[in-house]
């Protein structure tokens, strides 16, 4: 059901306030009180829009992976460094969310069977967009993918680079800022090599470190 535009003001201040009280003083400082008290909303108004503190977190995630999608797509530059772009903004907010929310998710994507949830859909549409992100300019000009690229091995391949990060990530208890480590390093490297051999021309020479989102990037 569509919420009313009043019911669309008090949702987007119950998740403006989390994701301020989360960037200051990360999830697990942060709680459900701490952010109706904030935005100003009624406790049990909160768990009208959200069942706990981790749908916010999965809400505004959502978000802020529509909102890296499309600042990719657009990025003045050739298809290997609006991929960079994509991974780097998705890592950022991965930081963002937490190892314990990104353990949590990734628990549930390798335990879910039979009906697809809330996690599935979620890879589902990675992939999806990881597609849109490399294949806006497909043939067109130099820098961009050959028109008969393996574009969903190569978009699957980008996921996998991905899901390993955020897998290793985990493993080793966040030890690392993975939008400034990974992205930055490993991202330039793998993904680099993932699409060399398939894009028009190339990549010119050494590969380039990629543009990343800006922490004022992903807060517009």
């Amino acid at each position: 059901m569509a919420l009313t535009k009043k019911a669309e003001r008090t949702k987007a201040k119950l998740l403006a306030s989390a994701r301020k009280l989360i960037s200051e003083n990360g999830f697990d400082q942060v709680s459900v009180e701490d952010i109706t008290k904030d935005s100003g909303v009624a406790k049990g108004t909160f768990y009208h829009y959200f069942k706990c503190k981790e749908d916010v977190v999965a809400e505004l995630s959502f978000q802020t992976g529509k909102q890296v999608t499309e600042e990719a797509v657009n990025l003045d530059s050739n298809v290997y460094e609006r991929c960079c772009y994509f991974i780097a903004g998705l890592f950022k907010d991965a930081d963002w969310s937490g190892v314990r929310m990104i353990r949590q998710w990734l628990r549930e994507s390798m335990e879910s069977e039979g009906t697809p949830t809330e996690t599935q859909t979620a890879l589902e549409n990675l992939r999806r967009a990881i597609l849109k992100v490399m294949t806006a300019h497909m043939g067109e000009k130099p820098g961009e993918l050959k028109k008969d690229a393996p574009v969903e091995m190569l978009a699957r391949l980008v996921m996998g680079h991905f899901l390993g990060a955020l897998t290793i990530w985990c493993m080793m208890d966040g030890e690392w800022k993975l939008s400034d480590d990974i992205a930055i390093g490993y991202t330039r490297m793998d993904i680099g090599n993932m699409l060399d051999s398939y894009m028009i021309g190339g990549i010119p020479g050494e590969i380039p470190t990629p543009s990343v989102p800006t922490d004022e990037d992903l807060k517009k």
